[in-house]
């Protein structure tokens, strides 16, 4: 998802659940040992961590404590003073007093005094500056902060893909397209709702029997959001596999041509299961002529949309390309090689079969 500050509102969350915040950032941050010294009586710090720094001479090992403080108004010293009193016992190296508000000026005069004569450097982080931290990790905003049932549902849609490979339903992608605006999403994002839609395509158009409800149109915000944000750079990670991939599977329009070829002179046919449809989708084996340590597996999705042609490639991460001004002729500036036979076959394909031009 893509947030801005106005969508961290830190009332919105408990202490203990902003202690749990400042504790997922410091991991983010690469620190070690981290603990989080929950449930503890007010007198000590909350989370403690190390952090290692290396130089080409010698590597130290150094001591952070945190404290987290959430409040609405200002933080007033004597609530920072057993903090000190525990990091003066202590001797850290760095204390840092995370703020979901601000340090009142008191504190801050105060701080400011005690500083020069400890052996640790104090350093403050008060709300602001919080928040400009977590706009680099939205994941934890969405965890932390997000209140839309619609974006909650989205964050569990991709959790259970991560985790279990359990690809989103129709319903599920229809219920976040219809509710999501797409600039509240990362290309990321939608590269990865539109390859879940477009893998599916067919069992979505076959259940479309039972249920009447299947549109190919859904997806349209998302395709204009597209074509207006990216742009018609390489497809970088797939540029290295050129010429190192198989065709495994997949759907859509090179397929539906394979099967009107191979089936149009059965006397048997009937065409009324093929339908023009402007995508297609493999899954590639990429390397399939070296050992099996350098096997993998990829996503690739073309499609033809309006005067563009969209290319997604997923490995490990999602790339996106628009080639603007695209005709069917010009198949030959795509990532992928169609064959030189292609242009005539989609043309029959798509007088024959498309209902709408």
């Amino acid at each position: 998802m893509v947030y801005k500050k106005e969508d961290i509102k830190f009332e919105s969350i408990s202490p203990i659940s902003f202690e749990n915040l400042c504790y997922d950032l410091v991991v983010k941050y690469g620190y070690t040992n981290v603990i989080w010294r929950k449930g503890g009586a007010d007198d000590g710090r909350d989370i403690e961590a190390k952090l290692i720094f290396n130089n080409a001479i010698k590597s130290k090992q150094t001591k952070w404590f945190f404290e987290c403080k959430h409040y609405t108004k200002g933080v007033p010293p004597e609530h920072l003073n057993s903090k000190i009193t525990w990091a003066d016992a202590e001797q850290p190296d760095f204390l840092i007093i995370f703020c979901s508000s601000y340090i009142s000026n008191n504190a801050r005069d105060w701080l400011e005094k005690i500083s020069n004569s400890k052996n640790y450097e104090i350093t403050i982080i008060e709300g602001e500056e919080i928040k400009e931290r977590l706009l680099n990790y939205p994941e934890l905003i969405e965890q932390y902060f997000s209140i839309s049932r619609y974006e909650k549902l989205f964050k569990d849609i991709k959790d259970f893909k991560n985790k279990f490979n359990i690809e989103p339903s129709y319903e599920l992608i229809k219920e976040i397209v219809v509710n999501i605006n797409p600039e509240k999403l990362s290309i990321q994002e939608i590269c990865f709702l539109l390859i879940s839609f477009y893998k599916q395509y067919n069992d979505f158009y076959l259940r479309n029997e039972r249920y009447g409800d299947f549109t190919s149109g859904i997806v349209e915000p998302f395709l204009e959001f597209i074509k207006n944000t990216c742009h018609d750079n390489e497809l970088i990670m797939f540029k290295k596999y050129e010429g190192k991939y198989d065709l495994l599977d997949g759907n859509g329009f090179v397929y539906e041509i394979d099967d009107w070829h191979d089936l149009e002179d059965d006397e048997e046919f009937n065409d009324w299961h093929i339908k023009y449809v402007n995508f297609h989708h493999y899954i590639l084996h990429l390397n399939p002529n070296e050992s099996q340590e350098h096997w993998k597996l990829a996503n690739y999705l073309l499609i033809f949309h309006k005067d563009v042609a969209i290319e997604i490639f997923y490995l490990e991460s999602y790339e996106v390309r628009v080639i603007k001004d695209f005709k069917v002729e010009h198949y030959k500036k795509l990532s992928i090689d169609l064959g030189d036979d292609f242009l005539k076959s989609f043309d029959d394909y798509k007088s024959k079969f498309c209902k709408s031009s």
